[in-house]
């Protein structure tokens, strides 16, 4: 049995530890109902209200390195390849969706006429066409569909920086076909043109798409956005508030919240904000506003939330994020409601053997890890607080509550074979927290009853997928007093009948009155009785 190292800072020990228990308390408790306005749109998998899904070529490490990346944890998986098609998630880059137009910014060289007015957008749709039914063979896969055009912004005056020569462009074109306008003319008819061709080309493809395949959930990356960059030139001060100015240019582009069915924000990390209060503060903020996107077009039926992170720093490709950076990204997004966190990555991951073993074991000792620790606290929190019917948010959204397992009740191992199982269970104490620090957000279209007391819990059974899964009796949800010396009962995988024998001799130790306390040995297999000093080895650890 391999023993991961302990994780502090977000919730999860894992350890050697087997922790047994004799009873649990529960007490009635009170939760507030679902309002109108505590509405979440409803999961893309049953009952999983916080997806995890994988967005990177990572089969080029099996490939060309022969190192096997196991995968199975992420609910949805789909590389960037260009030669990749059929999968739940698919990436449309510029050249893989019709003919986009846009400027190398460097040489400024043109493709596809350059400029969004220059287009023919018939002939656009026609490829766009092709191209989807390429990439998206099946009518019946549902999954994400995530149009990635980054080149230049349809709001004009967001083209700053090296975009500023699509608006240079746009009004040397209007002054060319008139040469009697002034440079404030030529600037605001060349505005009005930009804007109405960026808006025709992005809404049409749009359309197409949801036309095309409307079981795929359809958005552009990094938008939402709202430019809350300024986190160098203000380090000490940063608040990463969305300044209301970029907010009133999101409401400018409701006609693209309208149409899209998921909204893709971003929150990409640079090494300026590595394990540090200003990353919280740039995540919270960022997915909030998406957050408040999403219930532009019908706040009844407000869109899926899916939030694109990375697992290194955008500037130093070779720095994987710490568990701090974890959650700072993955817990926020989380915590906030979204509904899911999409982890992209390019060919420098898979680059050469070394890379892949790093990718490895980074995936295998604390990203996965981690991803378990907060799908499992949304599945519980979901379950009992909306009795599977909606998905837990935080009350104060610019709290630092977030949906994690407590490290005390819960342990993660991993087996020899490189699967993970979950060892214990959440205590009142744990539910109460969620209860105390989130309310239930109902699924859209769903009847939602949160529930008022506790008591009438007749079992929890909850799984992030088929062998990670926590599980609460009728038995355990009786009132006995817990000592301090007791914890709740661990979840034990009986995988053959060493195991089974354990199980009964355990239930016969506990039956009888005795608490039960793990006990350390050097092997990890001792579980002791309290008072009696009986224990039990194990020739083998389960796993």
């Amino acid at each position: 049995m391999e023993t991961l190292r302990q994780i502090q800072s977000f919730g999860i020990r894992v350890t050697c530890m087997y922790p047994i228990a004799s009873g649990m308390v529960f007490a009635t408790v009170l939760v507030s109902c679902c309002s109108s306005l505590n509405i979440r749109a409803r999961p893309l998998i049953s009952n999983s209200p916080f997806l995890s899904i994988w967005n990177a070529p990572t089969e080029l490490c099996t490939e060309r390195t022969g190192v096997h990346l196991d995968m199975t944890f992420f609910s949805l998986i789909g590389s960037t390849l260009k030669t990749s098609i059929g999968q739940n998630i698919t990436l449309f880059y510029p050249d893989r969706l019709g003919y986009y137009p846009y400027k190398n910014e460097i040489t400024g060289e043109a493709f596809n006429g350059g400029l969004p007015q220059l287009l023919q957008l018939e002939n656009h749709l026609k490829k766009a066409k092709e191209d989807i039914q390429f990439y998206i063979p099946s009518d019946e896969q549902f999954g994400l569909a995530v149009i990635d055009w980054e080149n230049w912004r349809p709001v004009w005056i967001r083209n700053w920086g090296s975009k500023d020569i699509y608006r240079q462009e746009s009004i040397e074109l209007v002054q060319q076909r008139d040469v009697s306008l002034s440079e404030a003319e030529a600037r605001t008819i060349a505005k009005m043109e930009f804007e109405a061709a960026a808006k025709s080309i992005m809404l049409e493809s749009l359309k197409l798409g949801i036309a095309m395949k409307p079981k795929r959930l359809w958005g552009y990356y990094l938008y939402p956005d709202c430019y809350n960059y300024d986190y160098k030139q203000n380090p000490h001060n940063y608040t990463g508030t969305c300044l209301d100015i970029e907010i009133a240019r999101n409401n400018e582009l409701n006609w693209l919240w309208e149409k899209s069915t998921a909204l893709y924000p971003s929150v990409y990390l640079e090494t300026a904000l590595r394990s540090s209060r200003n990353a919280q503060l740039f995540v919270r903020n960022r997915v909030r506003e998406a957050i408040r996107v999403s219930y532009v077009s019908n706040s009844t039926y407000p869109l899926p939330v899916f939030v694109y992170t990375r697992p290194v720093f955008t500037d130093v490709y070779e720095e994987y994020l710490s568990q701090d950076d974890l959650v700072n990204t993955i817990g926020e997004s989380a915590a906030l409601g979204a509904s899911g966190i999409v982890i992209w990555g390019d060919m420098n991951l898979t680059q050469s053997k070394n890379t892949c073993k790093t990718l490895d074991n980074y995936l295998r000792r604390t990203l996965i890890p981690y991803l378990i620790n907060v799908t499992m606290a949304a599945r519980i929190c979901s379950q009992v607080l909306c009795q599977d019917s909606g998905a837990c948010a935080r009350k104060k959204w610019n709290s630092s509550d977030y949906l994690h397992l407590n490290p005390k009740n819960i342990v993660i191992r991993m087996t020899k074979d490189g699967k993970y199982t979950l060892q214990g269970q959440p205590a009142f104490q744990d539910l109460q927290t969620f209860i105390d620090k989130f309310d239930c957000h109902c699924y859209a279209g769903h009847t939602c009853e949160p529930r008022v007391n506790i008591n009438d819990i007749q079992y929890l059974h909850a799984c992030i997928s088929e062998d990670i899964c926590i599980q609460i009796s009728s038995n355990s949800l009786s009132n006995i007093e817990v000592s301090d010396e007791k914890i709740l009962s661990s979840v034990w995988p009986a995988h053959n009948l060493s195991d089974l024998l354990l199980h009964s001799l355990l239930a016969l130790v506990t039956s009888s009155g005795f608490s039960i306390r793990p006990v350390l040995s050097s092997a990890c297999d001792c579980l002791c009785a309290t008072e009696t000093k009986v224990c039990v080895h194990r020739k083998k650890a389960i796993s």
